[in-house]
This record gives structure tokens, C-alpha cells and sequence, in this order.
């Protein structure tokens, strides 16, 4: 396969993110549900990251870190495109994954990009 191959289907491998990310992160929040007799724990959600172990520190920094700017780069690169729905892809990430939503985003608008060429 050449690279040139690869580059040009790169919106499959977005795709592929898109699935997992979305896959894995409701698993585990469900599992989470589950361990918490059937009832979300926001409380606990949000900190089961911030435990007391730097490892996990260092994760969900690099988490938000990542998070905040991929949240910026999907309003300015989607105003830049003139992509429609933008705000679609910022709900996705608040409320179902940014491992989700973001990939999600790359694939659409890889697609764009290749519509307007």
C-alpha cells in the first residue's frame, strides 16, 4: 500500500477511532453504573481521576490538556471549513466521550475536504 494510499483513506482510521473510543468508554461507564447498584455517581466520576497516585494526575491532565484543545480546534477548523452542525460535535464530546466526538469530527471533515476538492 503506498503512502500516498494511505493519506488519501486516512477518514477510515478516524472512523475506526470514533468506534472505539465511543465502544470502550460506554463499556467502562456502564460498568461504572453497574458497580454503583444502577445509578450514575457524577460525584464519583469526576473524581476517580484525581486520586492521590501522580500516574493518574499526570493522565487526567494530559486528558483535559488534549481535550481543551481539540475542543478549540473543532470550533475554529469547523468555521474555517464553513462545516455545518459544529455544535453537534462539541455536544458529542461533552456528553458522550471526547474519544468519541473528536475522531468523529476528523472524520467528517476529512470528507468535507474531500467533497470541496
Amino acid at each position: 500500500m503506498t503512502i500516498k494510499k494511505i493519506i488519501d483513506n486516512k477518514h477510515y482510521f478516524y472512523l475506526l477511532l470514533t468506534l472505539i473510543g465511543g465502544g470502550f468508554t460506554f463499556y467502562y461507564a456502564m460498568l461504572g453504573i453497574i458497580e454503583h447498584k444502577g445509578k450514575f455517581d457524577s460525584i464519583e466520576f469526576i473524581t476517580s481521576t484525581w486520586t492521590n497516585n501522580y500516574y493518574a494526575k499526570s493522565l487526567t491532565l494530559d486528558f483535559w490538556t488534549g481535550a481543551i484543545a481539540g475542543t478549540f480546534f473543532i470550533v475554529l477548523e469547523g468555521f474555517r471549513l464553513k462545516m455545518k452542525r459544529i455544535w453537534l460535535y462539541i455536544i458529542l464530546t461533552i456528553f458522550v466521550a471526547f474519544a468519541f466526538g473528536f475522531p468523529l469530527f476528523l472524520y467528517i471533515r476529512e470528507l468535507h475536504l474531500k467533497r470541496k476538492s
